[in-house]
C-alpha cells in the first residue's frame, strides 16, 4: 500500500526533495508518497498558473520505484489540479530517467503532443467512467 499525502511544511519538503535527489522549489506544491512501512516511497512537486497545472518533480530517494509510487503521485497531483478546475496539465520534469519513463507518464494519462511536451487534457479525465483505462 501506498499513501500519498500534501506535505505541510516547507522544511519538510526541502528534505524530502534532497533525499529523492531533487531540486527543492519553494514555490511548488509537493506530495510525499510512503510504502506501507511508512518509508519514503518518493516525492511530487508542482504548480498551477494560467497556462495550466505542471508537473515538476517526481522522484524516488533511489533508481527503482517498487512501490509505483511515482504513478500514483502522479495521479493525485492531477486530481488535485482537476479539482481545481485546471483543464491541462503538463509534465515539465526531466524524462527520461531511470525512473520517469514514456511508459510511465503514459500510464499516468500523459502523451506527447505536436512539440514533444508531455500533455493531458484534465476534461473529464477523473469521471466514471474513467477517461483513460
Amino acid at each position: 500500500m501506498i499513501s500519498v499525502t500534501p506535505i505541510q511544511e516547507k522544511n519538510e519538503q526541502e528534505r524530502l526533495c534532497a533525499l529523492c535527489h531533487v531540486p527543492y522549489r519553494a514555490d511548488a506544491l509537493a506530495y510525499v508518497a510512503r510504502n506501507a512501512e511508512g518509508q519514503l516511497a518518493g516525492v511530487c512537486q508542482f504548480h498551477m498558473n494560467a497556462e495550466g497545472g505542471h508537473i515538476l518533480d517526481l522522484a524516488t530517494p533511489t533508481d527503482k520505484d517498487p512501490d509505483d509510487a511515482l504513478f500514483v503521485m502522479g495521479r493525485a497531483a492531477l486530481n488535485f489540479m482537476d479539482l481545481c478546475h485546471i483543464p491541462t496539465a503538463y509534465f515539465d520534469g526531466a524524462c527520461p530517467t531511470e525512473t520517469v519513463t514514456d511508459a510511465l507518464l503514459c500510464r499516468i494519462g500523459f502523451a506527447p503532443d505536436k512539440a514533444g511536451r508531455y500533455t493531458i487534457s484534465l476534461d473529464g479525465f477523473f469521471k466514471h467512467p474513467c477517461q483513460h483505462c
